[in-house]
């Protein structure tokens, strides 16, 4: 029987790398392959497309009241977060429409006649993803265990900030200690928590990192890495800085300061790379009572936070990895000359000049 028609079909991408051969050959040979954007120009054209998105989703839900004016900027402000980047926003329709429902649902709880800014904010509390919720109970039971610290100094142990899912940020606490090597040729970097490709990778990038900004060879020692309670696993290279902090200390026998959190990406070079997810992370910080939180200077840029949690964390941007360590470790008056000598390989200026911090305000 004859026929004409069009199919059009949507997966992930982890699928389409298991689609049997045979298919995916026909698909490539009569059709066509689309890796679709997630992100729009933060344009006022594409912000009227949001508007007309609330707008759409109001009555397809035929339920919820209207939303206000105010209300609508409130969801074209969580468009622009949930992009990451500075000047995007999201094209993840299907996690905003919830977001617009949740809230018609929480003015119609309240018994009023459209749903306003205030109940964007509080349906941002209530209608958490599953992965958020997660997350908020990893923060809440390493916390309670004190599997991580918000104040005090403790040798070779750092926090670190990871991402779960596409939006949710958690602590990642990491510890590092120092031993004799056990091997006669040279010494080994031992990692434990469930670490996959990418992170493994990141890990062996530490050794020439410490000794090119130390002097010192650690060939003699056996440098044992351990990330807590990471039973979900840890990918990708933003843990870096956290682990090159937490070796340092553990080498220099230099407390690290526990009200600060990080996240970035190394060179070999020990320059500070951008990394994903910076919102979160450092949502995930102001939750969990962390006081300052260090991220690459490439993604200060992508920080979109609101005044209210703006106001209760300090975002320090680095481009080195002394500064990260100026910055995270507790330098007593007998311990400057280690930082001097870290930063004269790469000729930083004097440790007595103070690296320039970011307002609470300002970012």
């Amino acid at each position: 029987m004859p026929c004409d028609f069009i199919l059009i079909a949507a997966g992930n991408l982890d699928v389409v790398r298991k689609m049997h051969p045979a298919l995916r050959s026909r698909i490539r040979g009569y059709g066509y392959e689309v890796y679709m954007k997630d992100v729009m120009d933060d344009t006022p054209e594409n912000r009227d497309r949001l508007v007309q998105f609330v707008a759409q989703e109001v009555i397809k839900d035929g339920k919820i009241p209207h939303f206000t004016r105010e209300a609508v900027i409130e969801i074209i402000e969580e468009a622009r977060r949930r992009a990451g980047r500075r000047g995007k926003l999201t094209l993840k329709l299907r996690a905003l429409g919830g977001l617009v429902r949740a809230a018609g649902d929480v003015a119609i709880s309240e018994g009023a006649p459209y749903v306003e800014a205030r109940h964007v904010r509080k349906a941002k509390k209530i209608a958490r993803t599953l992965e958020q919720q997660i997350a908020d109970r990893y923060i809440s039971q390493k916390k309670d265990y004190e599997v991580y610290r918000v104040e005090g100094a403790e040798v070779g142990k750092v926090n670190g900030l990871a991402v779960i899912g596409s939006d949710s940020g958690v602590i990642l606490p990491i510890v590092a200690e120092v031993a004799p090597a056990q091997s006669r040729d040279e010494g080994r970097i031992i990692a434990t928590g469930k670490l996959r490709t990418i992170a493994k990778e990141a890990i062996q990038n530490v050794s020439a990192i410490i000794k090119k900004h130390t002097g010192r060879d650690i060939s003699n020692y056996d440098v044992h890495i351990q990330f807590l309670q990471t039973y979900e696993g840890v990918e990708g290279d933003s843990a870096s800085i956290s682990v090159a902090t937490a070796v340092f200390s553990a080498l220099e026998n230099v407390p690290v300061d526990q009200s600060v959190a990080m996240t970035g990406s190394l060179s070999v070079r020990g320059d500070v790379l951008p990394v994903g997810g910076i919102n979160p992370k450092i949502e995930a910080a102001i939750n969990a009572g962390i006081k300052k939180v260090i991220i690459p200077h490439g993604n200060l840029k992508d920080v979109m936070l609101d005044p209210e949690k703006r106001s209760k964390i300090e975002i320090i941007p680095v481009k080195t990895l002394p500064e990260v360590l100026e910055q995270a470790l507790c330098w007593s008056e007998d311990r400057k000359s280690l930082l001097d000598r870290v930063k004269s390989v790469i000729s930083l200026p004097s440790v007595d000049k103070a690296l320039p911090s970011v307002d609470k305000q300002s970012g």
